[in-house]
């Protein structure tokens, strides 16, 4: 959108759209990255715990 106020050539455009959508997949791909990894440590250590509560 600002590609076109300022007034860039076609070229360019493609080329500050592609940056930008490359750049909000890779965010996107670690913030949602970093949110499994996190659930995923809170599972294994429910799970311990249910493990170590029932050898006791």
């Amino acid at each position: 959108m600002f590609a076109i106020a300022l007034g860039m050539s076609p070229i360019e455009k493609i080329t500050v759209a592609i940056s930008a959508s490359i750049f909000i997949i890779a965010f996107t791909w670690v913030s949602i990255k970093g949110d499994l990894r996190k659930i995923a440590n809170e599972l294994i250590e429910d799970n311990e715990d249910n493990e170590n509560n029932k050898d006791n």
